[in-house]
């Protein structure tokens, strides 16, 4: 009798469990269906100037922009694993320089030379784009680890501010270890520090975990869990599958080195030494980035506006690109003139 129940029981769970999967690709083919972005070209939209600057480490930095070749500009940073087609809907505000570039290791900036992957030196990159661009004026939009990098510029180079930079746009953005304002963030950091040795010598198998990328197939579960991560409820699935790739093409040791990187960064006693205009953007659904991070942010820079997107999570610059785009046009209006 025991056997045959758990026979019973096990053949229930396995009914349950393909009951689930069917469910689960109904639900992701609908949404496919009904997605109102299922036409939109994520990937495509370039910039009218694209150029390459080679640094003195070996790195290779890819730099596009629109618009017209003024000395007032704006650049984009995009976040952790992504790159600058991130920026698909903001390529097309009309009016303003706008300059975008991939951060090193990251999309076309190959190779990501030879010094340290630090906060540090993604924040000298961003001075070295910022030189070749020849800005005399520059407003710095920051997503994620962008922000904290043009975050870190601002408090490091404090003679900048008011001078060349006039104002920053920090969209879920944080001021200290980004894995403490992650969802969860004092577990999340105590189990961090308690792996983290073994994670450091995971990242030294960045070729073999490639070779492995390469050959999974991307699922409904992946689906899931990137929807469930860095969206908010009932996101768009082109939009979803977009961020999956960018996360996907982006190289395993690139990764490893974000994580390294993050655990050094922390200004939290320097924001209010950052005089300039600030534009803090989050949503209520970010667990990448939670939204108290943002409002702590914004009580703590002294000239700090907070916008939290209603049912965005971590890609208010997709989820909510009108509202987003209208809120940057009005802030670079205030910031460098009509």
């Amino acid at each position: 009798m025991p056997k045959r129940n758990r026979l019973i029981a096990l053949g229930g769970a396995a009914v349950g469990l393909t009951a689930g999967i069917v469910a689960e690709r109904v639900a992701v083919k609908r949404r496919r269906r009904d997605d109102p972005e299922a036409d939109e070209p994520f990937g495509t939209r370039r910039g009218d100037r694209k150029r390459f600057i080679d640094l003195d480490d070996g790195a290779r930095i890819f730099v596009e922009e629109t618009g017209p070749r003024s000395r007032k500009g704006v650049i984009f940073i995009h976040g952790s694993a992504l790159r600058t087609d991130l920026w698909h809907h903001q390529m097309s505000i009309p009016g303003r320089r706008l300059i975008f570039y991939d951060l090193r290791g990251h999309g076309l900036s190959q190779p990501k030379g030879d010094s340290e992957y630090s906060i540090e030196t993604l924040t000298t990159d961003l001075l070295t784009v910022i030189e070749n661009a020849e800005l005399d004026e520059v407003v710095l939009v920051g997503h994620s680890v962008g922000g904290m990098i043009a975050l870190h510029l601002c408090a490091r180079r404090r003679e900048l501010l008011g001078s060349t930079v006039k104002g920053l746009v920090l969209a879920h953005a944080t001021h200290r270890p980004a894995i403490e304002t992650i969802a969860g963030g004092a577990s999340v950091a105590r189990l961090e520090r308690l792996i983290r040795r073994p994670f450091d010598a995971l990242g030294g198998q960045h070729e073999r975990i490639d070779r492995f990328r390469r050959i999974v197939r991307p699922s409904d579960a992946i689906f899931w869990g990137v929807s469930f991560a860095a969206f908010g409820p009932d996101p768009s699935a082109k939009q979803v599958d977009f961020t999956y790739d960018m996360v996907a093409e982006t190289s395993s040791d690139v990764v490893f080195d974000l994580f390294k990187a993050y655990r050094g960064f922390d200004v939290t006693d320097e924001l209010g030494t950052i005089t300039v205009p600030c534009l803090v953007l989050s949503g209520t659904h970010d667990r990448l980035t939670v939204p108290e991070a943002s409002l702590y942010l914004a009580e703590h820079l002294p000239k700090a506006e907070l916008h939290v997107f209603e049912d965005a999570g971590h890609m208010s610059m997709l989820e909510e690109h009108e509202e987003f785009n209208t809120m940057l046009e009005s802030f670079f209006d205030d910031t460098m003139g009509r």
